[in-house]
């Protein structure tokens, strides 16, 4: 299988944390660069948390991280969800400080960079918010034909909303760019609550991969063990789920490497954003004659969900 060239925008929290230890272990992604948004915790603490686990990675290369937007489209900060992810977004635990620096550049500016400079062998992932990528939209339109493929970790169709009974997290905390990318023209697949929440990471798991897991990545295991501690009480918390956790952005990951892991229909939809109690839900049109001009989306209305934790698992 061919490398895939990925630029992974994201607001690093701990889901988002496995998702990119992931992409940097992984011999069938090169981490082109990193963007960062507000979510699940701040712009620039989502930064600190990305530099730093580079170092944890010892990947073996440079990748560079450019801030990005601390608010959405309609000018809204938090507020921070510290009790799903922590005080500094990654559990509270505590990585060792990077020498590494930001990139000046703003993160809209480096993914039109990253765009223009790989021709159409660009896949964007983005697993917060898409303010970023809308902000990018207004100064390249033409940037959808720019890049291979947009996969996102977002929205919900079939099931419950985590923010309200139609909207996921992510989506609904920036809608508006929501709408905006939807519509954009992009080659799109997108990995919402349908599929998430049917994908788990157990206590054993983790005891397993402790067992099994190459030396060289030892303090990487001891870092997931240690902030999925944080997560899964979270989890019990909020769905019962007893020593485990749904896996949001890593399989929104692993499907931009491989989607042979999940099954998709072809949809054309855009995002509510001006009403307040529909906010952040995916409104689709599938008539014959739509009211919607714009390109089709890949939405993954399934997965193999033992192989996406054993593959996610295997890369430690």
């Amino acid at each position: 299988m061919k490398m895939k060239h990925i630029l992974i925008d994201c607001d690093t929290g701990i889901d988002d944390s496995i998702a990119i230890l992931y992409a940097l272990k992984s011999k069938g992604l090169h981490v082109e660069g990193f963007t960062t948004v507000y979510g699940n915790t701040s712009s620039r603490q989502a930064a600190e948390n990305t530099l730093r686990l580079i170092k944890l990675s010892k990947c073996g290369y440079e990748i560079p991280v450019a801030l990005g937007a601390n608010e959405n489209l309609e000018g809204e900060y938090g507020p921070i969800p510290t009790h799903i992810h922590g005080d500094n977004g990654i559990g509270n635990v505590e990585l060792p400080k990077s020498e590494q620096k930001l990139l000046e550049e703003s993160a809209p500016d480096f993914i039109i960079r990253k765009a223009n400079e790989l021709q159409g062998d660009l896949t964007i992932v983005a697993l917060g918010r898409l303010t970023n990528i809308a902000l990018a939209l207004v100064k390249d339109p033409r940037l959808p034909y720019k890049v291979k493929n947009l996969v996102i970790m977002g929205g919900t169709i079939n099931k419950p909303g985590n923010v309200n009974p139609y909207a996921e997290a992510n989506i609904y905390g920036d809608a508006r760019a929501a709408d905006i990318v939807f519509r954009a023209g992009f080659h799109m697949t997108v990995v919402g609550l349908d599929v998430t929440t049917e994908t788990y990471l157990s206590g054993q798991d983790i005891s397993t991969l402790e067992k099994y897991c190459a030396e060289e990545n030892r303090d990487i295991v001891d870092f997931i063990k240690s902030a999925l501690k944080f997560y899964f009480k979270f989890n019990y918390d909020s769905t019962g789920i007893q020593d485990g956790c749904v896996v949001h952005d890593p399989l929104a990951m692993l499907i931009a490497e491989n989607p042979s892991i999940g099954e998709y229909r072809m949809i054309r939809a855009a995002v509510e954003y001006e009403s307040q109690e529909f906010r952040g839900m995916i409104k689709t049109d599938e008539r014959f004659i739509s009211d919607y001009s714009h390109d089709e989306i890949l939405y993954c209305i399934r997965v193999d969900s033992e192989l996406a934790t054993r593959r996610l698992l295997s890369v430690f």
